[in-house]
């Protein structure tokens, strides 16, 4: 056989292998390893949509790490994809208050200016941000927000109903430890199970994926 029609055909071959590149784009994850099904399922608001939900909290070394693989893989996510972070308290005092903080930062639309500076100030600068003082100061220093604004929103009807809902969601889906992502609303993924905060990603995609073939 000519020299070309063998790689050709050494070429075809390998196209066709399970081990090729293309043929591994959605791997297989095992469930009680990889995720786990959270101990109580709650229906997403949206029917239409995949709801992907972030629990994290402030102080959580390994949510700072974390961050950047979210934002990554966030900004690649088709239209269906409804993605959440849901800051978590884990029944700390210092939770409670950087629960309410990433709620008062979504009230006043500072969040983009606010939520890895706040990460930055807790493990890059040490600051312990475990008052209401050193909050408000981190508000006003990096998103120009006035200390009686950052105090109104405090007691907001708006903060006070997410920071409920939070804290309703984490005990539905059993929520222990961050982070953690869980996938509409049945499934939660972490980069503890899955190895690492990229890999834990990468089982999220394929979770959205086995929730949207659940739907059909």
């Amino acid at each position: 056989m000519h020299m070309k029609n063998i790689f050709r055909s050494l070429l075809l071959v390998l196209s066709l292998s399970p081990l090729a590149c293309g043929a591994q784009a959605t791997a297989n994850y095992t469930e009680g390893k990889d995720y786990k099904k959270v101990r109580e399922a709650v229906a997403p608001a949206d029917a239409k949509k995949v709801s992907v939900e972030e629990f994290f909290w402030y102080g959580c070394p390994h949510c700072y790490a974390m961050d950047p693989a979210v934002d990554s893989w966030k900004v690649k996510q088709p239209t269906d994809v409804d993605f959440q972070r849901v800051p978590n308290t884990l029944g700390r005092p210092d939770g409670e208050l950087h629960q309410k903080a990433f709620y008062i930062a979504e009230a006043l639309g500072v969040s983009d200016k606010i939520h890895r500076p706040l990460f930055a100030a807790i493990h890059d600068k040490r600051q312990p941000m475990n008052t209401v003082e050193q909050v408000r100061a981190l508000f006003e220093r990096e998103a120009a927000v006035k200390p009686a604004d950052f105090d109104r929103s405090t007691s907001s009807f708006m903060v006070d109903s997410r920071v409920r809902r939070a804290q309703k969601l984490a005990m539905s889906y059993g929520v222990t430890s961050v982070p953690v992502v869980v996938v509409g609303g049945k499934y939660v993924t972490s980069p503890s199970m899955a190895g690492t905060p990229d890999k834990a990603m990468q089982v999220t995609d394929f979770l959205i994926e086995k929730v949207r073939k659940e739907r059909k």
